[in-house]
């Protein structure tokens, strides 16, 4: 069972770890982040804060938990962590074990009103490694399968079956079903099989074609619900992405920018050092490709792994928040929406590197905040007045 210690509870904010360093003693790219949106909070924008990890320990992968009235965060890496926000106190789930990767996503899975954990333990030298379930509240592990490989994950009901969608090997739309034991090792779907030059990488639902069922939509495809479960799903290409083997891997977001009925695509990649970014917007016939509205401009990306989209000033207008992972001076950078398509970037702060970020109210102020997962930490960029 999870036990939290002082040294787990609460680390250092940015504040206190710049003080101690001295006035002429250099900088991390995490003190750098405080001092960097220091100037820009002053003017009505963020209240940067911290929580480092003791040691060594290092985060690969976060998610958001989905239940509870007190926003919570999954960490694991070295160890897995339960974070409560926006205090920072944080407990280890679990005793001691192997170390994980970044693929995983909470769900439900016996049903018993807690979230449980998926993860991943990598195998060896990058190839397929164990599946495992972290069941609350004593965080035990079982086995889904010894040999699966995937960086996205996500729960989904698919017809009426409860699962774990994952893209293996980053080509392959598989989903992962509990049995009634869920204990016991899970059988799986192939859903479909991408065979292009580039990895693909992000990975979300949404019903695409307005028939009732959700959709997949994974780096550069989306890939449409038969009507009945064994029946075969079809795959569409959004856009041209794929020239390297790494030009598919991105994040991907929802946000209504267009205004229509659909929400538009948010897409950014993740593996690539100068990246794209733009927004797509669904065309009446959905399997053409979709429209492209590209927004990076002269920012040139560098390997942005952190991608949310949200409003954060009130408009009612969708904005998106981009995080790189290019190790010190890691810029994260909001680009808000002025309508009509168009936005405009600033940087908010520098870091060390994010893997994720979110927006969401992490203190109950109805005001949107920024969440973000680096290597080392979890950052808040608490709101301030935005209002234009």
């Amino acid at each position: 069972m999870g036990q939290a210690d002082p040294g787990d509870r609460q680390a250092e904010t940015l504040t206190t770890a710049a003080l101690k360093r001295g006035a002429g003693a250099p900088l991390p790219g995490a003190a750098a982040l405080l001092l960097c949106a220091a100037a820009f909070a002053q003017t009505g924008g963020f209240s940067p804060v911290e929580y480092a990890l003791p040691g060594d320990e290092q985060i690969r992968g976060a998610a958001l938990a989905s239940a509870g009235p007190v926003p919570r965060l999954f960490t694991w890496g070295d160890r897995v962590r339960l974070w409560n926000l926006p205090d920072g106190t944080s407990k280890t789930l679990g005793a001691p074990g192997p170390a994980y990767g970044e693929g995983g996503c909470p769900m439900d899975v016996n049903l018993d009103g807690a979230e449980d954990l998926v993860v991943l333990q990598p195998g060896m030298a990058g190839g397929s490694g164990r599946m495992t379930w972290l069941e609350a509240p004593q965080w035990e592990a079982h086995e889904i399968d010894s040999g699966a490989d995937f960086r996205d994950c996500l729960p989904a009901t698919l017809h009426g079956r409860r699962g774990i969608l994952v893209l293996h090997r980053r080509m392959q739309a598989r989903f992962y079903m509990p049995p009634e034991e869920p204990r016991r090792r899970w059988p799986y779907r192939e859903i479909y099989s991408i065979y292009t030059p580039s990895d693909q990488g992000g990975l979300l639902l949404e019903d695409v074609n307005g028939d009732g069922f959700p959709d997949i939509l994974c780096g550069n495809y989306w890939i449409r619900s038969p009507e009945r479960f064994e029946l075969p799903w079809r795959l569409f290409a959004i856009n041209l992405w794929f020239e390297g083997p790494r030009s598919a891997m991105s994040r991907l977001a929802l946000a209504n920018i267009s205004g229509g009925a659909f929400p538009d695509l948010v897409s950014v990649q993740t593996d690539m050092e100068d990246a794209r970014l733009a927004w797509f917007a669904k065309p009446a016939n959905p399997e053409g490709l979709w429209t492209e509205r590209r927004l990076e401009g002269a920012l040139r990306l560098r390997y942005p792994r952190a991608l949310a989209a949200g409003n954060l000033d009130g408009d009612r207008r969708p904005d998106i928040v981009v995080g790189e992972a290019n190790g010190a001076g890691s810029r994260l950078i909001l680009l808000r929406n002025e309508g009509g398509g168009r936005f405009s970037p600033s940087v908010i702060g520098t870091t060390a590197g994010l893997l994720n970020a979110w927006i969401a109210d992490v203190n109950g102020d109805s005001t949107p905040d920024i969440v973000g997962v680096g290597p080392g930490s979890v950052s808040l960029w608490r709101s301030r007045s935005l209002t234009r």
